[in-house]
């Protein structure tokens, strides 16, 4: 198997700078490990199709080059991941990724979350990338490990975010987000739980219709198209009485007629219609 992500940029994709020691890439590709984790994104995000499907396996292919004194060299001298096919020829990087997969468990990452969240780590983590993305307060539950949207989190984050920002350094344009997020931040809120709440919504639906398309028989499927097809006729009856019938009249299911009093109501209202 060749080099599977050619056109990337290990660096981008773990979101390090290209000066950026060994010590703190490993640190952010754990982080980054425990966010994507196919696991973890399957738990969290159901319905969220925005996701990369392969962004786990770009962080770790991502991490084998830049955790590699020679291939990171090589990278940083060329830009390029193009020649790496040479030395990787014959390695099986589809193994490579299943085992890693093994390897970090939802334990291990429920674990981690116990020693993350509320720490001194999380707490740099929240306002430094605050700073980083110039005050974009709801980006933090995107970048954040273990960081999901819920009101008491949202207000755990907020005052973090309340404590940390006059003692930090930052530019105005960080202040006036801040600002503008905390004038509206009920409504943001607001926003954001609601969105979220269709989402679960949507992908509850959907995972009951995938189920119930499982469970369903030849037999089963007949009656759901026989129903979905009387359902159809009685609205269109109901609509065409409705439109050109007796209003005063009593509304007729569709079992009430037959064939040839369908035929001679549709009959009655192509002459009423000339």
């Amino acid at each position: 198997m060749g080099i599977p992500f050619p056109d990337i940029n290990p660096y981008e994709t773990l979101g390090v700078e290209t000066n950026a020691t060994p010590i703190d890439i490993k640190k952010k590709y754990k982080k980054l490990c425990l966010k994507y984790h196919p696991d973890k994104i399957q738990q969290q995000q159901p319905s969220n199709t925005t996701v990369d499907q392969d962004q786990f396996a770009k962080i770790q292919f991502s991490f084998s080059i830049l955790n590699d004194p020679n291939k990171r060299k090589r990278y940083d001298n060329t830009g390029s991941l193009a020649e790496f096919d040479v030395d990787d020829e014959g390695f099986d990087w589809k193994d490579y990724f299943e085992s890693i997969n093994e390897e970090i468990t939802v334990e291990m990452i429920e674990e981690d979350k116990l020693k993350y969240q509320n720490s001194q780590e999380e707490r740099h983590d929240i306002i430094s990338n605050f700073i980083y993305y110039d005050g974009d307060f709801l980006k933090l539950f995107e970048l954040i490990p273990h960081l999901e949207f819920t009101e008491s989190e949202e207000q755990r984050v907020y005052k973090i975010i309340e404590e940390e920002l006059p003692k930090s350094d930052v530019e105005s344009h960080v202040i006036k987000s801040w600002e503008k997020y905390t004038k509206s931040r009920k409504t943001k809120v607001k926003q954001m739980l609601k969105r979220l709440a269709k989402e679960a919504k949507q992908a509850k639906e959907l995972e009951a219709m995938l189920n119930n398309k499982k469970k369903t028989n030849g037999g089963d499927l007949k009656s759901i198209i026989k129903s979905r097809q009387a359902n159809r006729l009685d609205n269109l009856i109901s609509s065409l009485e409705s439109k050109y019938g007796d209003k005063r009249g009593k509304k007729r299911s569709v079992k009430d007629i037959d064939d040839d009093e369908f035929e001679r109501i549709q009959n009655d209202l192509l002459k009423r219609r000339k």
